[in-house]
């Protein structure tokens, strides 16, 4: 039976679509995250990190829509590319967090 090594985080912001996705691009990059696809009508982000000791890398993709309040919702999700590795889920973890904070510095 494999476990799941992936991490989730949903968000909501009250602040225009367009405008999280701007700010989740420049945030991800900031993170060092390489930016593989910014598709501003789906609104979905594709981000990677790359191997280093412990991984041989993630992929993260960011997801967002408008929630029936009228916010901003905001999927993120990190896998790893093996996920294989001892320290995955950890990994996925700490991607997902690292995003999150940054995002959540720029919409104070």
């Amino acid at each position: 039976m494999a476990v799941d090594k992936s991490f989730r985080a949903d968000l909501a912001y009250s602040y225009e679509l367009n405008y999280v996705f701007g700010v989740v691009c420049q945030a991800g990059q900031q993170c060092g995250f390489s930016i593989d696809r910014a598709d501003n009508f789906y609104y979905i982000i594709n981000m990677s990190n790359s191997m280093n000791l412990w991984t041989w890398g993630e992929s993260i993709t960011v997801t967002m829509g408008l929630l029936p309040d009228g916010r901003t919702g905001v999927t993120i999700v990190s896998n790893s590319n093996m996920g294989t590795e001892f320290r995955a889920r950890k990994q996925n973890q700490e991607n997902v967090q690292k995003l999150v904070n940054m995002i959540n510095n720029y919409l104070r």
